[in-house]
């Protein structure tokens, strides 16, 4: 009831009271009859007409208002209505939905604008997904309001959600917007409700009027009732994105293991693609039978005994490389994981589950390389007694006995010094190599354990470096004793030296050998290698591209395997002249 309606009811009983205390007094006859009370008795009649007839002005004002509440609620309570039966938020579409409900919003409620925001992942930010305008029929997204520049609104949200702000300026959770977006956008009242999600507000719907307006208690209803619709559309998208994600990794199973179930009884009662195409076995023939199917009959029994016994008795998951056969009698290897399933009711047992990995490949790679090792292995042996008997045995004796059947005379007449010269420093240096050899070819053996002594280095690389003919165009410094296997450790710095010698345009070539921060350098003044390609030609069998130098590609790789076993790290340096290596000491 408004304030005059009130006033006029009170007029109204008033000058009724007086009329009607002015007629019992004539009807008792405490007073007569006068012509004056029947004018008086006509001005109170005329006087509360005005009066009453505001009230029930009022009055009808008052219900036809109600009349359009109620035809209001009903309208939005169609659009709830109509809104709870679009696909599209069953579908889990919350960017279709959400255009849908914005326009469907600022339609009901004859609202300028409507928008949904959602918090980003550390909630400092709230980013729009779309902002319908009615008056260009149009939506936005993308724009994004942060915690630090509006402070108090954040906070609003955070201990009330709901924000019914009739004036947007004034309203403690609001007016932080005043300057940079209610007044340029001419927003005058604001309604925000919550969207939750598992207990949780992750955004809002925000409803904004450009007229002054005062929100009802059924627009309030309503609103939340659409962010609770378009919650549900979000748990609907992030169910189907789960959902996606287990379909994808039962793909990824179904592709890359075998599986199979079996009941208490052991029988087959599923197998997957993979099993079906491993074994040869599929699920139709393989259904009922028991996993004998595939036995190869290469484990013992004892050894299904303890499979049992590990995933029944000790009810733990069994794992072993498993020896099996398929259909058409081909072997065939898994690595297998084996459980037994309980009921978690009456703990009895229910059935059994396999995930096997397909590992036939790899055992036959390495039956491959093991029968080769057996062979290089033997290769070894004999390399090692063909050379050690001529190296150390027949050539030394040989030109022990040339020497001895030489006077000084025939030498200096046949003029053979330099080519005998030559011959024994060809024959120390190749007895050098052959102990590399021997001690190289001695790493195929299983087991083996490299043997290293106290060296200098220097000492051990100029003893080897005194019969070659590069020996001068190599600098060697000072350097430490450390524990090396001589022969391997001096044929792989060989290696780099004479990379270093040979990749080098320069008139004056030459490697220096020095130590740097402990570390071991080798530097030359060549054409210079990057690590990236000292990477790719540390690999067997690769050259660099244009190479004009002959090589085998191997050199570089054994050298570095060489240093490997030994535990050193060999890093490579481009310089702006020539390639710096460096060897990393224990």
């Amino acid at each position: 009831m408004t304030k005059l309606s009130k006033i006029s009811l009170g007029f109204s009983i008033l000058i009724m009271l007086v009329f009607l205390t002015t007629q019992s007094l004539l009807v008792f006859n405490f007073i007569k009859y006068v012509d004056e009370i029947g004018y008086f008795g006509y001005a109170c009649f005329l006087a509360f007409l005005p009066f009453f007839g505001v009230v029930v002005l009022e009055y009808i004002k008052k219900n036809k208002i109600g009349k359009d509440k109620i035809k209001y609620a009903q309208k939005l309570n169609e659009t709830l209505i109509s809104q709870s039966q679009n696909s599209l938020f069953y579908e889990g579409d919350i960017t279709q939905g959400a255009k849908e409900l914005t326009k469907e919003v600022s339609d009901s409620l004859n609202a300028d604008r409507c928008s949904i925001w959602l918090y980003n992942e550390d909630r400092t930010s709230i980013i729009c997904q779309q902002l319908y305008i009615k008056s260009e029929d149009t939506w936005y997204q993308n724009i994004e309001l942060f915690k630090k520049d509006y402070k108090p609104y954040f906070f609003a949200l955070l201990l009330n959600p709901i924000i019914i702000a009739d004036d947007a300026e004034t309203h403690q959770a609001t007016s932080c917007f005043t300057e940079s977006y209610l007044k340029p956008l001419g927003v005058k009242s604001m309604l925000d409700v919550p969207i939750m999600y598992k207990g949780e507000t992750i955004g809002v719907i925000c409803i904004e009027s450009l007229t002054s307006r005062k929100w009802e208690t059924v627009e309030v209803n309503f609103a939340q009732i659409l962010a609770s619709l378009f919650s549900f559309s979000y748990s609907v998208q992030e169910n189907n994105i789960v959902h996606r994600s287990i379909e994808d990794i039962e793909n990824f199973v179904d592709y890359s293991v075998l599986v199979s179930k079996a009941d208490k009884r052991g029988k087959i009662t599923y197998v997957n693609k993979k099993f079906e195409d491993v074994s040869g076995w599929s699920l139709e023939e393989a259904y009922g039978k028991d996993h004998n199917i595939v036995n190869s009959g290469y484990h013992p029994k004892s050894y299904w005994k303890k499979m049992y016994n590990t995933i029944i008795k000790e009810r733990k998951i069994w794992n072993d490389v498993v020896t099996n056969v398929s259909k058409n009698g081909e072997l065939y290897w898994v690595d297998s994981y084996i459980i037994a399933e309980f009921s978690p009711i009456t703990d009895e047992l229910e059935g059994f589950m396999s995930i096997r990995y397909d590992v036939t490949e790899l055992i036959k790679k390495s039956n491959e390389i093991e029968k080769k090792n057996t062979y290089l292995e033997h290769a070894a042996k004999i390399l090692r007694h063909d050379m050690h008997s001529g190296i150390n045995t027949y050539i030394p004796r040989g030109v022990s006995s040339l020497e001895r059947r030489l006077t000084d005379d025939d030498v200096k007449r046949l003029k053979i010094e330099n080519p005998l010269k030559m011959i024994k420093e060809g024959l120390l240096h190749s007895q050098k190599v052959y102990r590399g050899v021997y001690e190289f070819t001695n790493l195929v053996k299983k087991d083996v354990v490299l043997e290293k002594t106290e060296c200098n280095l220097k000492t051990i690389l100029d003893g080897y470096l005194s019969t070659t003919s590069y020996k001068s165009q190599v600098i060697i410094d000072e350097l430490i004793n450390t524990e090396v296997n001589e022969p391997l450790f001096c044929t792989a710095i060989d290696n780099l030296i004479r990379n270093g010698l040979k990749y080098n345009d320069s008139d004056t070539k030459f490697v220096k050998i020095f130590m740097e921060k402990g570390n071991l350098v080798i530097q030359d003044n060549g054409r210079g290698l990057t690590q990236e390609d000292f990477n790719k030609l540390s690999k067997p069998y690769v050259r660099k591209e244009g190479q004009k130098e002959s090589g085998s590609g191997l050199g570089l790789n054994i050298c570095l395997a060489i240093l490997s076993e030994h535990g050193f790290n060999v890093s490579c340096q481009k310089n702006n002249i020539g390639t710096k290596i460096t060897i990393k000491l224990k």
